[in-house]
């Protein structure tokens, strides 16, 4: 996915499109203006002149449509690129009964503006059926996730993102055992872009394939990194998979390769899926997450305990851990009810044969209550952020190895 797929500049007095003309792009303007207009030369008649995050083009989106008016640009100017195929794969995830009334919306702006350009109606761009302070949130807010997105695709090809390792330790003698790999979006000005923020809106996207792919890549590559650094050590790797990923036909290629490349044995991988994942389909869920245990990878459930999911799956999937939700740890210091649940999902998975790690512990009293009530493993801000590769490495010779 191209940066130059999503972005075109004009030239002042360039035509971007002409009256008649077909089309299946829609542009919202990044910068400059673009008058909007009807007819020749010399019987032209303007429409709108269109600034800054204005969206114009849109009633050719849905595909078999001729262009209503022209489109030229006043200065040089640079617009988003909005394509059918970009709409389409939206409409299908959304509502079918969302689908049809955008249709229908489309469908009648294009009869208001062909009425319009026929020299009936008021021709007053600025009139609205649609209250613009209600709207003005979906817009800003449709924007900047199509800017986000656009900006996402860059950085995938200039190389911004990168693989941060966090700990996971071993609440018996606080040795290192493994990391949990998360991806850190740092552009080249030093500036941050949270996970919170571009996470979701690629998983909206075909962009988390490409995303996957490259964090199964750097996983593998990580892990064999310090195996070169520090022989004997082996610790395990976690790696979050998001439903989307599942739809995707090359991850088990892409997954096996990397394995392959690297030589990392496929049980040192932890596959991470969340509750809600199975909740969505466990039946579909079993399918693709047998395909990972015949891989040899281990499976992990994570933000165990927020599902809606019945505790029947766990003895229908090939689960190896369960991750606790932070929420548990963090309420561990009040009522007891708290650690009353972590005791008993740890009771529970010991039962089922399967290990249960605490994310977000902060505390020293909070690892030394989850030992007490069971728990395997911990991971939290107690022992470390997320790391670069090299501060793992230094972090793993620091505190890694001893076996119980």
């Amino acid at each position: 996915m191209g940066a130059e797929r999503h972005r075109r500049t004009l030239a002042p007095g360039e035509t971007l499109f002409r009256e008649g003309d077909g089309g299946h792009e829609a542009y919202v303007v990044e910068s400059g203006c673009v008058e909007i207009f009807t007819g020749e030369q010399a019987t032209r008649r303007s429409i709108a002149r269109l600034g800054r995050d204005d969206i114009f083009g849109e009633m050719t989106l849905l595909g078999g449509q001729t262009r209503l008016a022209s489109a030229v640009a006043l200065e040089t100017t640079t617009l988003i690129v909005v394509n059918h195929d970009y709409l389409e794969e939206r409409m299908q995830a959304a509502d079918p009964l969302l689908r049809h009334l955008l249709r229908v919306v489309i469908a009648r702006n294009r009869d208001n503006v062909q009425r319009m350009s026929n020299g009936s109606g008021t021709g007053d761009h600025g009139a609205s059926v649609i209250d613009q302070a209600s709207a003005s949130a979906d817009r800003q807010a449709a924007l900047h996730h199509l800017r986000l997105e656009q900006a996402m695709a860059t950085a995938l090809e200039l190389g911004e993102f990168q693989l941060h390792l966090q700990p996971i330790v071993r609440l018996h003698d606080h040795r290192t055992a493994g990391f949990e790999a998360l991806i850190r979006w740092i552009r080249p000005d030093g500036s941050r872009v949270s996970p919170g923020e571009f996470i979701p809106i690629a998983e909206q996207s075909e962009l988390i394939y490409a995303m996957g792919h490259w964090i199964i890549r750097e996983s593998c590559r990580h892990l064999a990194e310090l195996d070169r650094r520090l022989p004997g050590a082996q610790p395990f790797l976690s790696l979050n998979l998001s439903l989307r990923q599942f739809d995707d036909p090359q991850l088990f290629p892409v997954l096996e390769s990397a394995l392959a490349d690297t030589g990392i044995s496929p049980r040192r991988l932890r596959l991470e899926i969340t509750e809600s994942m199975i909740a969505r389909d466990a039946d579909a869920t079993l399918l693709l997450l047998q395909r990972c245990k015949a891989l040899g990878a281990k499976l992990s459930v994570d933000d165990f305990g927020t599902g809606y999911s019945s505790l029947s799956y766990l003895q229908r999937l090939p689960v190896d851990t369960l991750k606790l939700d932070r929420s548990f740890i963090s309420d561990l210091d009040g009522p007891p009810a708290a650690a009353r649940i972590v005791g008993a999902v740890a009771r529970l998975a010991r039962e089922l044969g399967m290990e249960t790690v605490a994310e977000g512990i902060e505390t020293p009293s909070q690892a030394a209550r989850c030992r007490d009530l069971g728990v395997d493993f911990g991971q939290g801000f107690h022992w470390s952020p997320a790391l670069p590769l090299d501060a793992a490495a230094a972090y793993l010779a620091q505190n890694g190895q001893a076996e119980p």
